[in-house]
């Protein structure tokens, strides 16, 4: 049940997997064993944010798992900690995670998006993994969190994915996730709307490349604040190359 030793970015941890079958093996044996856990996707944005709001750098600390989300990250370790790390991204170890759900029969509760978003994902879902047992789901707009978890412990679910955009689903996960009885719950971003076919998925050639940036700001130039977050990110990682290291 240990995965592998995490590495540190400017005071955030990222857990190394060397394949997305690794990432959904450890979460295989934490659920059998009982074990909660708090997964957390770790992308240039999050850490950039992390800079001007130590509270968040908290809040992720406080996850038990943190993918390398971005392929800023990958590029990071290897520049200032001399260490090659595969990226493995949410939307993907979402979709695996669905996959093993379906044979392992883990119930799974979807929560987030928009209604119309969250009911066209569950339905691909149920179509790409038969046997997948999505046994509750709600929309992102709620007012009140006691009636989300009350409905998330009813419906029995393992799973719990949370498709609010960040740092907001990290910052619910963490407020709620002793409350909650399933024993694993990740932010998943925008997955849902890929799943419902909403947002469109990056071709194969940015996927491959790790450039889905790109191509998400090509189609949606309204993200350009994202983007600055990832050139602070890129300008701050030279400038720690140069003077120094990024572990702290």
């Amino acid at each position: 049940m240990t995965g592998p030793e995490p590495l540190c970015l400017y005071g955030v941890p990222v857990t190394p997997f060397d394949s997305y079958d690794r990432a959904v093996q450890y979460v295989a044996e934490r659920i059998e064993a009982g074990k909660k856990t708090f997964c957390v996707a770790i992308n240039p944005e999050k850490i950039c944010l992390t800079f001007d709001q130590p509270a968040l750098k908290d809040l992720l600390n406080s996850a038990d798992m943190h993918i390398c989300d971005g392929i800023g990250i990958v590029y990071a370790a290897r520049l200032l900690l001399g260490r090659r790390i595969r990226r493995c991204t949410g939307v993907q170890l979402c979709l695996d995670l669905l996959r093993a759900a379906a044979q392992n029969g883990w119930a799974v509760f979807m929560l987030g998006a928009s209604s119309e978003s969250n009911e066209q994902a569950c339905r691909k879902a149920e179509v790409m993994f038969p046997g997948l047992r999505i046994v509750g789901r709600r929309d992102g707009y709620f007012d009140s969190d006691d009636a989300v978890v009350q409905q998330i412990n009813d419906s029995g679910a393992d799973l719990v994915f949370v498709a609010m955009g960040s740092p907001r689903q990290e910052q619910w996960i963490a407020a709620n996730t002793r409350r909650v009885d399933a024993l694993y719950l990740m932010g998943v971003g925008g997955t849902f709307d890929v799943l419902s076919g909403k947002a469109k998925w990056a071709p194969t050639c940015f996927r491959r490349t790790g450039t889905e940036f790109l191509y998400r700001f090509a189609v949606d130039p309204k993200r350009w604040r994202r983007e600055l977050l990832r050139l602070r990110f890129a300008f701050t990682v030279l400038k720690t190359r140069l003077a120094g290291s990024g572990r702290s």
